[in-house]
């Protein structure tokens, strides 16, 4: 009962310390008014959060490196690596290789130079960013589906350094197939002319009434939860049901696939059908929360709080209780992690809290104030906590 009590203990510090640490980060790289590099523009600042949030996905749960980080130094390397690989990723391959020499629209330089209508450098570095967000998400939700269904089969025994090369080419095959149906388009589509001949015209744009793929990320968000939830909170269930002595098989990765697909658009359903009772149906052209766009941004940003909710559940306050009774542990996560997440809502949307934390202009309904930047900074440090300072053994060995 003791080593229970001071393990709650010990996470409610490391929260309180988590929180001081996000200020502080906040305001050092994001903050649009009184921050100092003021990086939230926003859509620069949410991909650079995005591409980081993958590379400590890439190191924690791909490479697998989360096995290792047994002592302080360790977890340090491993922090360095995710950031180096970040910056190299980002700045060097990005803006400096492919979209050089490759695809224009991954370097804002590379934009610029291309003499097209309307790019200037706020802009050109703007759609740069959208399209490099959206190559993080497909790499983070085909990551994290294939470590859900999958594990490390079929390299179960191999070194963690084949393992680690085999999973990310693998995932990277796929990710660069979603990114290029789901979100490829969206991007030739901002152009003035559209690059009809590079990419074809959105063909979800009646459905969602918008040409933007706010509305995959909405839905994909939505997946993203749900995996994480069945993952972390229900011990692996049902993709532990498919494994056998391997960590994973295609068949739980089938099964994670369409959990990912279909809850994700049950999630995108209900959280538009609750918008549409409190702010009416959205048409197109409207601004604010009349906006489609807005409205899909919104689904994703809604269903990243209940992410961050559930790290922070289960990362510092042990996924709520740990009994012999898996029903009763999965009703009290599955109470707790929602509610947790609406009090993020409530919190980045109050009208004195959010705008003095996160140095935001109150009120909701602009695309051009996601909060989406800072709940993936935020999900992005409470992992690297998680999985390169070992903290759940930490708190067994008090």
């Amino acid at each position: 009962m003791t080593t229970h009590k001071s393990s709650y203990l010990f996470g409610l510090m490391a929260f309180v310390v988590m929180i001081v640490i996000n200020f502080g980060l906040w305001r050092l790289f994001f903050a649009p008014t009184n921050g100092i590099f003021k990086l939230f523009t926003p859509l620069y600042g949410l991909s650079l959060a995005a591409m980081f949030l993958y590379a400590v996905i890439l190191f924690g749960d791909v490479f697998d490196y989360k096995k290792d980080n047994s002592s302080v130094g360790k977890g340090i390397a491993l922090l360095a690596g995710a950031a180096v690989f970040f910056y190299v990723v980002y700045y060097m391959f990005f803006w400096n290789v492919l979209g050089k020499l490759g695809i224009t629209y991954f370097s804002p330089q590379a934009l610029i130079d291309s003499g097209g209508t309307g790019l200037e450098i706020w802009n050109a570095r703007e759609n740069s960013s959208l399209a490099i967000l959206y190559l993080a998400t497909a790499f983070i939700w085909v990551s994290d589906i294939w470590n859900a269904g999958i594990g490390d089969a079929p390299w179960d025994g191999m070194k963690r350094s084949t393992i680690g090369l085999s999973k990310f080419f693998g995932t990277a095959f796929f990710a660069v197939i979603v990114y290029a149906i789901f979100f490829h388009p969206n991007i030739t589509a901002l152009f003035v002319p559209k690059q009809i001949f590079a990419g074809v015209i959105p063909w979800w744009e009646e459905t969602a009434m918008t040409a933007s793929s706010f509305y995959h990320l909405g839905w994909m968000f939505g997946g993203l939860f749900f995996i994480m939830l069945l993952t972390h909170c229900f011990d692996g269930f049902p993709f532990n049901l498919m494994r056998g002595e391997k960590s994973g098989s295609l068949w739980g990765g089938l099964v994670a696939l369409a959990i990912a697909v279909i809850s994700g658009y049950l999630f995108l359903y209900v959280a538009e059908a609750i918008m549409n009772y409190y702010w009416y149906e959205p048409f197109t052209g409207g601004n604010y929360t009349d906006d489609p766009r807005f409205r899909h941004l919104h689904t994703a940003e809604i269903a990243a709080f209940f992410m961050l909710a559930l790290a922070i559940v289960k990362t510092f306050f042990n996924n709520v209780i740990q009994t012999s009774n898996r029903l009763v542990n999965y009703v009290a996560r599955l109470i707790v992690v929602p509610a947790a997440g609406m009090a993020l809502y409530f919190f980045y949307y109050s009208e004195n809290l959010g705008p003095k934390f996160v140095d935001r202009v109150p009120g909701v309904g602009s695309v051009d104030d996601t909060s989406l930047c800072w709940t993936i900074m935020s999900l992005a440090l409470v992992f690297v906590y998680d999985k390169f300072f070992n903290a759940l053994l930490v708190r067994k060995k008090i």
